[in-house]
């Protein structure tokens, strides 16, 4: 018994890691998780509306620090908050525009009680209106300095409702997850759909290794009036996959680090930055 509490506890931990994963089980009641992470992520590859590769010339950037929190209201119902405490955008060609980004506030409930099946609700609370101008390092040919918008939120609320399943498997150190989402958004963007399974192993009784894959496509095939920067995520569609390795240092501490990167396998890539993310991070529970 002992050993599955412990395994369930490694679990809870793994799905709050990048790929916005998630999975059926929840907190036990008054039981808590802390997680800071830095990512960065850098590519001048980009996916036009269409699917079209386009070499921009200049380099995106983009990363930040996120501190993201779970705790249990009780062994079914678990409140969630996921907030990005500085992000930062720019282009090679550009300043460094950077604040806080899109703060995410969520609830999920236990839908079975022997089962893992979970359902969340969780609303994406915008920082700021969509407007962050950068300008350029060089002066142009009349000797002026342009301006792009690299909005650090896309300045609308969002609700993600998720659905997932989970299941350990007898050897208590091997799992599998499987879930699906709707991002109904407001502001007139169009709404999204994602999709993901994982599956993790223990390794020494301390390395676990997770592979992660989700796909995202659009559910509307209308252009859209919101669709001039490709940060708003208007008509994006992509396959996501990643590996993500969580060492336990201690009964409560853990290191975390993460690569996740873009494919066409299953949805084209489209309105995006092609390229691999790093991250690494820190989590304490209880």
């Amino acid at each position: 018994m002992e050993k599955n509490k412990i395994f369930l506890g490694i679990c809870c931990c793994l799905f709050v890691l990048g790929l916005q994963a998630q999975s059926g089980w929840t907190r036990e009641a008054k039981g808590f998780y802390l997680q800071a992470s830095a990512s960065y992520f850098s590519s001048n590859d980009y996916f036009t509306t269409e699917g079209r590769l386009a070499d921009q010339g200049s380099e995106f950037r983009t990363g930040g620090l996120l501190l993201y929190g779970e705790y249990g209201i009780s062994n079914r119902l678990t409140a969630i908050v996921d907030l990005p405490v500085v992000k930062f955008n720019s282009f090679s060609t550009t300043e460094t525009v950077a604040g806080v980004g899109n703060i995410q506030l969520g609830v999920k409930y236990k839908l079975l009680k022997n089962f893992p099946l979970s359902l969340q609700v969780a609303v994406d609370i915008p920082s700021n209106d969509g407007t962050n101008f950068a300008q350029s390092k060089n002066a142009n040919a009349f000797g002026e300095f342009d301006e792009i918008n690299l909005p650090l939120s896309d300045g609308e609320f969002n609700i993600w409702t998720t659905l997932a399943a989970s299941h350990g498997f007898k050897n208590g150190k091997t799992y599998a997850s499987a879930f699906s989402s709707i991002n109904f958004r407001t502001e007139e963007f169009s709404n999204q759909f994602q999709a993901g399974v994982e599956v993790g192993h223990l390794f020494f009784d301390k390395l676990y290794l997770i592979g992660k894959l989700k796909v995202q496509e659009r559910l509307s095939s209308e252009n859209n009036v919101q669709s001039g920067s490709f940060l708003f995520g208007e008509g994006t569609t992509f396959t996501n996959y990643g590996v993500t390795s969580m060492y336990k240092v201690s009964d409560h501490f853990n290191l975390v680090a993460q690569y996740s990167d873009y494919a066409g396998f299953l949805v084209n890539r489209k309105n995006i930055y092609d390229g691999g993310t790093v991250s690494l991070g820190i989590s304490f529970e209880y």
